[in-house]
């Protein structure tokens, strides 16, 4: 499991701070000493924070891990079509990645795109054709008026299929408009 520090603070963690405002008021309200007061706030602050990240590193740390192995592909599928010397036209430097992380009887489709190119933004339309294993197709999907800046790289879809996905392959066709 690897660590994120969005995982740690987040804006879900401002719940921590109303809680422990509460807890505070009603120590307060209680007639409580002061020491009591701040050494039971800041208890309790600390459980609400564990009690409360818990979940949240859980989930945070699923779609970032997702979020980071898809970066780290589209890069390296562009260093490959740079190293085969594909890259010859503005197009060939839009790059999209597929990725499936299988969950249980499904498989989450992750889909990410990126413009390698130095000047040029990419305006259009991108289809992606994705097949399984046995090279049955799983779907087409046609992405409408994206727009990538130079160097900008960015989720384009995440869906599912109840298809296993151990294996795939995609391909995929730009379309710009002009």
């Amino acid at each position: 499991m690897k660590l994120y520090p969005q995982m740690f603070i987040s804006p879900w963690h401002l719940i921590v701070i109303v809680l422990a405002l509460i807890a505070f008021i009603g120590l307060r309200v209680g007639g409580y000493d002061r020491k009591t007061v701040l050494r039971s706030t800041g208890l309790s602050t600390l459980a609400f924070y564990f009690i409360l990240t818990i979940p949240i590193g859980l989930i945070t740390q699923d779609s970032l891990y997702k979020e980071e192995t898809m970066l780290t592909e589209l890069d390296q599928n562009y260093e490959d079509k740079k190293a085969d010397g594909e890259l010859r036209s503005v197009d060939d430097y839009i790059i999209v990645h597929a990725g499936a992380y299988r969950r249980e009887e499904k498989a989450d489709i992750e889909v990410y795109a990126g413009n390698y190119h130095e000047s040029q933004t990419f305006h259009g339309n991108i289809t992606l054709f994705l097949y399984d294993k046995n090279d049955d197709e799983v779907f087409t999907e046609t992405y409408e008026n994206i727009t990538l800046a130079p160097g900008e790289k960015k989720k384009l879809d995440s869906t599912f299929t109840s298809q296993p996905m151990e294996t795939y392959r995609y391909r995929y066709k730009t379309h710009p408009q002009i």
